[in-house]
């Protein structure tokens, strides 16, 4: 009896399914960065839309001034309660290279909202001051998203 053949067949065998279990593997992990890349979209996603929704009805409070106070201190809290629940998604889910500065937006518009609380006026210089400290935190924050994301490449030096 000639091993040839049977070796040959053999060699086959393997080979098909060395070369299966290749494919298999790059199409499993490309589906995979797929599902991350789709996941930390929809939540970078939602946490900047709900700081910007905030963000939003805090200006209205903040030109509404004959609200009286215990409805701009309750109204200031509504609007900010709905951005807990995605900064600790934030929190847990992203690299630390984007929680960092999601955490220093969103301590930003939370200090917009004391203010909104205290009745700080739109023309008072506090109120400039912190408008642009929260804008300047969503712009280090999309910066780190995009380059999480790579949608952005490094500054180059």
């Amino acid at each position: 009896m000639s091993w040839t053949p049977l070796l040959a067949t053999l060699l086959g065998a393997v080979i098909a399914t060395g070369s299966a279990l290749l494919v298999e593997f790059r199409k499993d992990r490309r589906e995979t960065t797929a599902e991350q890349r789709r996941s930390k979209r929809e939540l970078y996603g939602a946490y900047l839309g709900a700081l910007a929704a905030a963000r939003s009805e805090l200006n209205l409070i903040f030109l509404n001034r004959g609200m009286p106070e215990a409805e701009r201190r309750s109204a200031a809290r509504r609007c900010f309660a709905q951005c807990y629940e995605t900064r600790y998604q934030i929190e847990i889910f992203a690299p630390r290279a984007v929680v960092e500065p999601a955490l220093a937006y969103f301590l930003s518009v939370r200090r917009a909202r004391e203010a909104a609380i205290r009745g700080v006026a739109p023309g008072d210089p506090e109120h400039y001051l912190i408008f642009e400290e929260v804008m300047d935190a969503l712009s280090a924050v999309r910066a780190a998203m995009r380059l999480d994301m790579r949608t952005d490449k490094l500054p180059s030096a």
